[in-house]
C-alpha cells in the first residue's frame, strides 16, 4: 500500500481585469495521486453584471470537469467541497469567476493527502488505485 502523506495547500492570487477570471492551483507532480478531502475559497470582492457564478473545475490540461458551482458569490465569503475527490498526475484545481471585477483576489485552502500512484506509466493503473 502506498505511503500517504500530508497535503496543505493555499493560493493566493489576483487578477487585474476585470470579466470572466480563472484562477489555478498548482499541478499534480508526476507519479502522484491527491485525495481531497476538502477543498474551500474566497474573493475579496462580489462579482458583479448579469450572470454572476463562480465554478470549480478539475483542469486537465485545458479539459474541464466541473466539480460545484455558486450563483453570485459574495466578497469575504468561505465557500466549501466537502465530498472527497481525487487529483492525478497532470491535474490541477481551477476557480472561474464570471463577472468578476477588476483586482479582485482569490484565496483557496485544499487539505487531504499525497500518495504515489501505483504505476505512474500506466494510466488504468493510477485510476484503478482510487478504488
Amino acid at each position: 500500500m502506498p505511503h500517504k502523506k500530508q497535503l496543505r495547500i493555499t493560493s493566493h492570487t489576483t487578477v487585474s481585469a476585470a470579466g470572466i477570471q480563472e484562477f489555478y492551483g498548482p499541478y499534480v507532480r508526476y507519479g502522484q495521486v491527491w485525495g481531497v478531502q476538502r477543498f474551500t475559497w474566497e474573493t475579496d470582492k462580489a462579482t458583479s453584471g448579469g450572470n454572476t457564478r463562480a465554478r470549480v473545475y478539475i483542469d486537465r490540461m485545458g479539459v474541464r470537469f466541473p466539480i460545484a458551482e455558486q450563483d453570485a458569490p459574495a466578497a469575504d465569503t468561505l465557500y466549501s467541497i466537502v465530498d472527497p475527490f481525487y487529483l492525478v498526475e497532470g491535474e490541477r484545481i481551477m476557480i472561474e469567476l464570471d463577472q468578476g471585477q477588476a483586482t479582485t483576489t482569490v484565496e483557496s485552502h485544499l487539505v487531504g493527502f499525497e500518495e504515489q500512484a501505483l504505476n505512474p506509466q500506466d494510466p488504468a493503473m493510477l485510476y484503478a488505485s482510487l478504488r
